[in-house]
């Protein structure tokens, strides 16, 4: 049966093929199976050989199989499609561009392909998600952060119960959760600096309202207390995840806090912002000057001036939670551990000194 997919006398077979619409009983008929089988294989139905599925894949796209998309869909069967919902903040600029590719790469090893959604953090259009859902035919939703429990498109998301994977802690009957451990993150950042030798640290928040803000400083304070060291709330300026932000808070902070030697960064925009500032228009240098330590180790952190010491978020399989959710399993969380990206933006005092 697998000698058929080889090269030498295949070519005959294709051109013979290609003469007529390929269906899934001409699959059936060229691998020797059933075409229930390839019906189920094709259309990603649990219970079939995963060696047996790569074979009726390979042959399908050797022949020329397409499926019809609209006659599936009338009958009840997949689309194949999956939202992914990115939120947009009062900034006006979308985050998580670097995940978008994985995901998409993920998604199609799966069979599947993403449409991505931008919808407003702040002012959400009621039953946008619902729309999409039943517009689209979706077979379900990845929800960015900070899409928490108390947003409204979470509440739709569990409300319809659309099998649907977030990053913020929710779970339910067709809702999983892929975490990183920001609170973690936050207490390695703290750790860090505070082994430097820094004791006045500034802190450039999210959001507050944001889990992620929350947790960060939570454990970043944390790693401070360990220490013996009191974090004054003069010491935090609020951002909102943007570079504009990061470069107005760190001005506050060292107005404020004249004596600061580091900062922690809810995230790394915010850093570079930061950076940018202190480096163009105050002439002081990173790290001899002031040390910074961003979040998120997004595409940008590796190609500053110096590049960004960072967390990056540990990175449980978004797209396998999916898959269960999708195969009928019950939601589940799975939190996993950050870790501490070391580059060159965080200098001991010691050296300073």
């Amino acid at each position: 049966m697998i000698s058929r997919l080889g090269n030498e006398g295949n070519s005959r077979g294709k051109d013979e093929l290609a003469s007529r619409e390929v269906g899934i009983k001409a699959i059936a008929e060229a691998l020797q199976l059933s075409a229930s089988t390839v019906s189920r294989a094709l259309n990603g139905v649990p219970g079939v050989n995963p060696g047996t599925r790569r074979l009726v894949e390979q042959m399908a796209r050797e022949m020329g199989y397409v499926p019809n998309l609209g006659a599936q869909q009338l009958v009840g069967k997949r689309s194949n499609l999956i939202g992914v919902f990115v939120p947009e903040f009062d900034h006006g600029k979308a985050l998580f561009y670097d995940m978008f590719s994985s995901i998409q790469k993920a998604l199609q090893s799966e069979g599947k392909d993403a449409i991505f959604y931008y919808v407003s953090f702040s002012n959400y259009a009621g039953q946008r998600l619902t729309e999409s859902v039943h517009s689209r035919k979706l077979e379900g939703c990845i929800l960015f952060p900070a899409f928490s429990e108390r947003h409204p498109i979470m509440q739709e998301a569990l409300k319809i119960r659309v099998p649907c994977v977030n990053f913020e802690g929710v779970v339910g009957p067709h809702c999983s959760a892929a975490m990183s451990d920001d609170k973690e993150g936050g207490r390695l950042a703290g750790q860090r600096l505070v082994e430097a030798g820094h004791r006045v640290i500034g802190y450039i928040n999210g959001p507050p309202l944001a889990r992620v803000s929350q947790e960060r400083y939570e454990g970043f304070k944390e790693a401070l207390t360990e220490r013996g060291i009191a974090h004054a709330g003069s010491l935090i300026a609020e951002g909102n995840f943007s570079v504009e932000s990061g470069a107005e808070a760190i001005m506050k902070l060292r107005e404020a806090h004249p004596d600061m030697t580091a900062v922690f960064c809810a995230n790394d925009l915010m850093a570079t912002g930061a950076i940018a500032r202190l480096q163009q228009e105050e002439g002081l240098r990173v790290p001899e000057h002031l040390s910074i330590i961003g979040y998120d180790d997004d595409m940008h952190g590796t190609f500053i001036t110096p590049p960004l010491t960072t967390i990056r978020h540990g990175k449980p399989s978004v797209i396998s939670l999916l898959m269960e959710l999708l195969s009928g399993q019950p939601g589940r969380k799975v939190v996993a551990p950050p870790q501490l990206v070391e580059r060159r933006s965080v200098a001991s005092r010691q050296d300073i000194d």
